[in-house]
């Protein structure tokens, strides 16, 4: 994977996929490759992503009655090198030796998004970079990953919470929810804002990623900002991309499917009185 370990500060106004692409364009690609790393993770693969690993680890949770559960439960174990670059504090649970560890597929994710494999490779290695220059320029991050869970950086803490459906799902002990109710300690993985760790915890701005807008915590009236830089009309006037970002397979059929639907809609009758006086 890429190098994330960065010298200088990076924005999506230095990075042109990123510049090119809507804030909608950027969450849906996103979305295909949070899709793929659950897929992965109920295959108990790990899916190295470039700035960490998700996977899934035994951990033991202690319920009523002096009671220990085993159950399995996913975690997100930060990139050593960029642990160290940026000295992070966070968990540093060990995967089992026998879990196969994948990459990101980018084919696939391309074949379930629509989009164009290369697209979809660039804007996740830019989205990554400016995941990397938030961390350093010692920012608040926010990483959503659909379906899965949150990945928040908090004055060097790193903390990785995970949707309570997403939880449930990836045990296959069956001892998940007990945990949940009874071990508070496990209460505080779950991404549930004002419950647990994931609470804002400062007033500073926190960027909020795959997203590319800065949000002001405890201010519910402050608007987002984007850190997207407006786009440049093409010199010729005619839009503002030259080349669809969209998989051209996918376009072709579309076409095909538009073409046929007007097809039929004019092959089809405008009122009754067409039936009658035939």
């Amino acid at each position: 994977m890429q190098n994330y370990l960065l010298s200088s500060s990076v924005g999506p106004e230095e990075l042109p996929t990123l510049k090119e692409l809507s804030n909608s364009e950027i969450w849906r690609i996103w979305s295909g490759a949070s899709r793929y790393i659950h897929r992965q993770l109920l295959q108990k693969r790990a899916v190295e992503t470039g700035v960490g690993t998700f996977a899934i680890v035994p951990v033991h949770a202690s319920v009523e009655d002096s009671e220990v559960l085993t159950v399995e439960r996913p975690v997100f174990i930060v990139n050593k090198h960029l642990r160290t670059f940026h000295n992070l504090e966070c968990e540093e649970p060990k995967i089992p030796d026998e879990t196969p560890v994948v990459q990101l597929d980018f084919g696939e994710i391309a074949a379930d998004t629509h989009f164009r494999r290369e697209i979809v490779e660039l804007c996740v290695h830019e989205t990554l970079l400016c995941f990397a220059g938030a961390l350093r320029d010692n920012k608040e991050v926010e990483f959503s990953f659909k379906g899965i869970g949150i990945l928040a950086v908090r004055g060097k803490v790193v903390s990785m919470t995970f949707f309570d459906r997403c939880l449930l799902k990836l045990d296959t002990t069956g001892n998940m929810l007990k945990a949940l109710l009874e071990d508070s300690s496990m209460m505080r993985i779950v991404a549930f804002p004002g419950q647990n760790d994931f609470n804002r915890v400062s007033r500073d701005e926190v960027i909020t990623l795959p997203s590319l807008v800065v949000e002001t915590p405890h201010q519910p009236w402050a608007p987002l900002i984007s850190l997207k830089p407006s786009r440049e009309s093409a010199p010729w006037g005619g839009g503002s991309r030259r080349v669809s970002v969209l998989d051209p397979v996918f376009l072709a059929r579309r076409r095909v499917s538009q073409a046929s639907q007007q097809s039929m809609e004019s092959d089809q009758p405008k009122d009754k009185e067409v039936g009658q006086g035939g």
